[in-house]
């Protein structure tokens, strides 16, 4: 498939999911028992992530080109977008999995996964509060904060350092997808965005508020996904 093509979003995702999808029926790893706790973890997490998709969407904080999509469109977003958010956190979630089985002692241990949570929380929200007026960055920097905010004071999951070392490794093809949609490799960008919006600072063609907003993506659903796990599998 050419890159300079309508049905390039769907290729992305379809890409992006071949290998996890593949890959989830091995025994040893056997990802397809988690379906059930995974799926629960992305419906519940699209909830929020879909309509703040799409106020942003509609009040032109950033957008999609039409010369990458299909023209298929539910809700004005486009199909791509949809498979977005189920695609990249089965994959994601596939990869930490894939990490606690072969590697179940992280480096990043609960102290300093929660260390990190903390400092994170204080970061997001200061970030959050000297950007207002730059609904993206307020959005995706607060979001995060919460988040870890829930993790320093509520959940304390013994999991969190496991979930850093995760992003790391996701981070890697992330900088592929998301620097592809963001046009990286292309003539034109897949997604734009208003920079008036965000930081206004960019890592090549990816926008510095994503890798931000990913990790809140991603959080959530390993967060659900592992309540959901721990209430209907582990007790099984």
């Amino acid at each position: 498939m050419s890159l300079e093509s309508p049905y390039l979003y769907l290729g992305l995702m379809a890409f992006s999911l071949f290998g996890p999808l593949l890959r989830s029926f091995e025994s040893r790893i056997a990802y397809y028992k988690s379906f059930k706790s995974l799926f629960s973890a992305i419906a519940l997490t699209m909830v929020v992530f879909i309509p703040w998709d799409i106020f942003f969407t509609h009040k032109g904080y950033w957008g999609f080109n039409d010369k990458y999509l299909s023209g298929i469109e539910i809700a004005n977003l486009p199909l791509g977008e949809w498979l977005f958010f189920i695609v990249i956190p089965f994959a994601c979630v596939f990869v930490y999995r894939v990490l606690n089985y072969f590697w179940p002692n992280s480096k990043i241990d609960v102290y300093q996964g929660r260390m990190i949570a903390q400092f994170l929380m204080w970061f997001s929200g200061a970030v959050a509060i000297i950007s207002w007026g730059q609904w993206y960055t307020v959005s995706a920097f607060g979001f995060l904060a919460l988040l870890m905010a829930i993790h320093v004071y509520w959940i304390q999951a013994s999991w969190i350092g496991h979930f850093f070392r995760a992003y790391l490794v996701i981070l890697v093809p992330f900088l592929l997808i998301n620097g592809i949609l963001t046009g990286s490799f292309i003539a034109e960008e897949v997604v734009w965005y208003n920079d008036e919006m965000n930081l206004g600072r960019r890592l090549f063609t990816i926008p510095l508020d994503d890798i931000f907003y990913g990790m809140g993506l991603i959080l959530m659903n390993i967060t659900l996904y592992e309540f959901f796990r721990n209430r209907w599998e582990q007790q099984a």
